[in-house]
């Protein structure tokens, strides 16, 4: 992160203009903007920059016409570079334009691979039906060892929930789940532009879908894998243009050692930078939070029995819903907000947000019936969209919410993929519905997922999350104080400022949405915080100058306080360390450090098939004694405890996959081992047996009470069919 912070602050050029410029390859437009600068590296650099991350200069598919005029406005470009700030200038576009052929390469070796293979012979119809038969039994398949596994185990961590292998190697069932729709996303998404199905608003519109045959299931294996290479180059170089990492490519007799036999030609991409790994540990800790939300709310209401389904009528919240996982969504997500969800009437989209999460609730609950009932053939099925509308405005979409909500949730050509879009419209109006991506999925990261991806932004979460904290430093005896003023035409403008002992917290509060782990949203991210650094720059130093202003608005003398300026973010983005002497957190860490003085690990222990306790563990002290310091929530701003149970257990792994018969490529990216009791304890130093003995024992006291309660359930038995003996006169002796 500390490269991105020493990048220049303040661009020379109008990123605007450059933008439509290279989108259209104008030079005209770019030449006369260019001629009104001075042409220095600094203005080199960030044009180069602009030209790496503009999506609309790469050429993923074969455009003549665009080849033509790329051509000649980069042509254009390089003489105006060399000509205006020397030779150098020059040879760095060239240097960028080789990597943009490299990526353009491998796009152009799939789509060669994939016109020869025998998949590509059969009918279009044929094709996207096998492929979805492929997805459904893949993750039918899933759900099998994911069912036999967690049976198996005692103690579930389902934060972490790992399944073995055959050979004891270990894997993620969520990654898995991802897998199957990542790859039948970019799978409908070959075929949809090679077959032309994108109709003029962009959907994807596929043909009637035939019964296929295992050969052809088969057959659909090999576009799938080049589906799944498509995806994870695509992956890959927007890693490399947003966050500037460097491909290695290897020819002919200098392959390297990994390449299989028969390889000509290997691409390595080795770049982690610091923007990902934090973005990675906010995605992770974002999905955590929302499973130990539903743990613990299933321990202390029974969602399950009290949801209505969705076979009869069902008002919008706050009075009933339709499943456990809406009722565990609309929670999440006011926490996360800072406020009612309920109380919220904005409509994002066209959408309240209690309307977005009914809607992909009920989308679950449609999917999970007809999995029940009819399997792996109920996984992905197909629906009328006026049955589907009906459904809809039962359970509370009505006024036209309903339509609104399926053309939302319905797969186009700008999708991330079948999570947020679990619809796929075909040819004489139904709809087909993903089962596999609907069955895991929370309703609340879906809706977040779903806005993010439109560019919207939720209009009552900045002010509404900046009283929510507030409150929360008044209620735990804290003066906290926002705080406005202007001076020398200058405006300051303070979220939150915490004074505490001989410290002053500033918290600049920050609300947007995290990345999914889409690496352009994460760069997007990343950008915001630097940005946000700077503005917190400002603003400390405004407190500094104009402390006789803060003095007479809050009573809190600034000349006598050590200043700790934060970015404090409403979902769970943090970063180790300082950054020009701020400090980025979040709400949940925030809470988490005045919550109590130990960290605690959270076990589950199932009861029976339907109870599981929770079982807290104490494995770390973040407090210096019985009550906290500002000296300790400075040193837990700097190392946040969640970050470091990531951390400890982040992996670097390295995915190699193919582009066609004699190219490979090895990518490294993020994972982490599974998080337990036992490993927590090593990473905090604390004893393993120990630990294992507390877990133990829980083990042991459940079993006892489950034993226990069995007895009285036969002794009660037994007392009931005597006492009935007894009434109907059974006993007696017969004369």
């Amino acid at each position: 992160m500390a490269e991105l912070i020493n990048t220049p602050s303040q661009p020379k050029l109008k990123e605007d203009i450059v933008k439509k410029s290279l989108k259209s390859f104008n030079w005209v437009t770019l030449q006369k903007h260019l001629d009104t600068l001075d042409i220095e590296d600094d203005t080199v650099a960030e044009l180069l920059g602009n030209i790496r991350r503009t999506t609309e200069f790469l050429l993923k598919r074969p455009d003549t016409k665009r080849e033509t005029l790329r051509a000649e406005f980069v042509e254009k470009l390089a003489a105006y570079l060399s000509s205006k700030a020397g030779v150098a200038a020059g040879g760095n576009l060239r240097d960028l334009l080789q990597t943009i052929a490299e990526i353009e390469a491998g796009y152009a070796e799939i789509l060669r691979t994939l016109s020869a293979t025998a998949a590509s012979k059969m009918l279009p119809e044929t094709q996207v039906s096998a492929a979805l038969v492929r997805s459904a039994s893949a993750f039918h398949e899933l759900m099998a060892a994911m069912q036999s596994e967690s049976k198996r185990r005692k103690v579930l961590t389902l934060q972490s929930f790992r399944l073995h292998r055959a050979d004891g190697s270990e894997y993620s069932p969520d990654a898995v789940v991802s897998s199957i729709t990542n790859i039948s996303t970019m799978t409908l998404m070959l075929l949809g532009h090679q077959n032309k199905w994108f109709d003029p608003n962009g959907y994807l519109v596929i043909p009637a879908l035939t019964n296929v045959t295992d050969e052809e299931v088969y057959r659909a294996g090999l576009t799938e894998l080049l589906a799944a290479s498509w995806r994870q180059w695509e992956r890959m170089e927007q890693r490399c243009r947003y966050f500037e990492g460097e491909l290695l490519i290897h020819h002919g007799d200098h392959l390297p050692e990994w390449a299989p036999k028969g390889a000509n030609k290997a691409v390595e991409y080795l770049h982690i930078s610091e923007g990902e790994r934090f973005d990675y540990l906010a995605n992770e800790r974002l999905n955590d939070r929302l499973v130990q939300t539903f743990q613990e709310m299933s321990m202390q209401i029974n969602m399950e029995t009290s949801a209505l389904g969705i076979a009869g009528p069902v008002s919008l919240p706050p009075k009933t819903f339709v499943s456990a996982q809406e009722a565990h969504s609309g929670v999440s997500l006011s926490e996360i907000l800072g406020y009612s969800i309920v109380s919220d009437h904005n409509r994002t989209c066209g959408l309240r947000l209690v309307e977005w999460i009914r809607g992909y609730a009920t989308l679950r609950c449609l999917s999970e019936e007809r999995y029940q009932r009819d399997g792996r053939n109920g996984l992905c099925f197909s629906i009328d969209r006026a049955e589907l509308h009906t459904i809809l405005n039962r359970v509370g979409l009505k006024n036209g919410t309903a339509d609104i909500f399926i053309d939302e949730a319905s797969l186009r050509m700008s999708s991330r993929d079948l999570f947020d879009q679990p619809l796929i419209r075909m040819h004489g109006g139904s709809l087909h519905v993903f089962g596999p991506s609907l069955l895991t999925a929370d309703p609340a990261r879906l809706t977040l997922s779903s806005i993010g991806n439109r560019g919207a932004q939720l209009e009552r979460k900045g002010k509404a999350f900046e009283n929510d904290m507030l409150r929360f430093f008044k209620e735990r005896g804290f003066d906290a104080k926002a705080l406005k003023f202007t001076r020398d035409g200058r405006e300051f403008e303070y979220d939150v400022l915490v004074p505490w002992d001989d410290h002053l917290f500033l918290f600049e509060c920050k609300n947007r949405s995290l990345s999914g782990h889409n690496p352009v949203a994460a760069y997007n991210f990343t950008q915001n915080v630097v940005s946000a650094i700077e503005q917190v720059t400002r603003l400390t130093e405004g407190l500094k100058l104009n402390a006789d202003v803060v003095l007479d608005r809050t009573g809190i003398d600034v000349t006598t306080k050590i200043i700790v300026p934060c970015i404090l973010n409403s979902l769970p983005y943090a970063m180790t360390g300082d950054f020009d002497g701020t400090f980025v957190t979040d709400a949940s860490g925030i809470r988490r450090f005045f919550q109590g003085r130990h960290v605690n690990i959270v076990a589950p222990h199932r009861w029976d098939q339907k109870i599981t306790v929770l079982h807290r563990t104490a494995m770390k002290s973040i407090w210096s004694a019985d009550e906290p310091t500002p000296t300790d929530l400075v040193a837990f701003l700097a190392s946040p405890v969640a970050l470091q149970i990531l951390s400890g257990h982040l992996e670097v792994a390295h995915h190699i996959f193919g582009l066609g018969e004699r190219s490979v490529v090895s990518v490294a990216d993020l994972t982490h081992a599974e998080i337990t009791p036992s490993s927590i304890a090593r990473l905090f130093d604390v004893d393993e047996e120990w630990v294992a003995r507390e877990s133990k024992m829980v083990t042991s006291a459940l079993q006892r009470e489950r034993r226990k309660r069995q007895e009285r359930m036969v002794r009660d038995a037994d007392r009931a069919w005597r006492n009935s003996r007894t009434k109907s006169g059974g006993n007696k002796t017969s004369e």
